[in-house]
């Protein structure tokens, strides 16, 4: 598994509102990056020009497009739910463009207890899938390092109880839509 701070993921901007569009004639000069940025990621078409950009601790994620017609490079924002996040990104974009700092309160990015919870609820129903049980996560998961609790000492310990919590969490997660996550929701 690949670390997603070495190799982040590409989004398509339909399902991340922090991917920037850009629409532009020229794919290679669209954007004038400033010269501490690097590019984690990149991935190209005739038609589009996706990129992971790290700036600091910021992660700017761009998708430029080609439109021959546009000779100025424009963002291109659809008015739907997610447009306030969208032209808070373009923004944060634009401020870094011109010299300025991505403002720690705007960085689209969960806190660090925020990730740790969400890995961990994801790795909870990646492996309830793979056909884990409640003990297996308790141990494997969850409490690596301490001594599996069998018989009715399991049944009703602490941990039992915590795991199904976690259990339940992560469910609830992957029902509503983890991908929300990326909506700051």
């Amino acid at each position: 598994m690949a670390n997603p701070r070495e190799s982040p993921a590409l989004w398509s901007p339909e399902a991340a509102p922090d991917v920037v569009v850009i629409e532009t004639a020229d794919l290679e000069r669209a954007i004038p990056l400033p010269p501490s940025s690097e590019p984690l990621v990149e991935a190209k078409t005739d038609a589009e020009h996706h990129l992971v950009v790290a700036h600091g601790t910021a992660r700017l994620r761009l998708c430029v497009r080609h439109a021959p017609l546009r000779h100025v490079p424009a963002f291109s924002i659809p008015c739907d739910p997610v447009c306030a996040l969208r032209l808070a990104a373009a923004a944060r974009l634009h401020r870094v463009t011109r010299g300025g700092r991505v403002p720690a309160g705007l960085a689209p990015l969960p806190t660090r207890y925020q990730r740790n919870r969400y890995t961990q609820l994801l790795e909870i129903h990646d492996a309830l899938e793979a056909g884990a049980s409640t003990r297996d996560l308790a141990f494997g998961l969850v409490f690596r390092g301490h001594r599996p609790l069998a018989g009715a000492v399991w049944k009703g310990s602490g941990e039992r109880r915590h795991v199904l919590r976690l259990i339940a969490d992560a469910r609830r997660l992957i029902a509503v839509g983890y991908r929300k996550l990326l909506l700051h929701r």
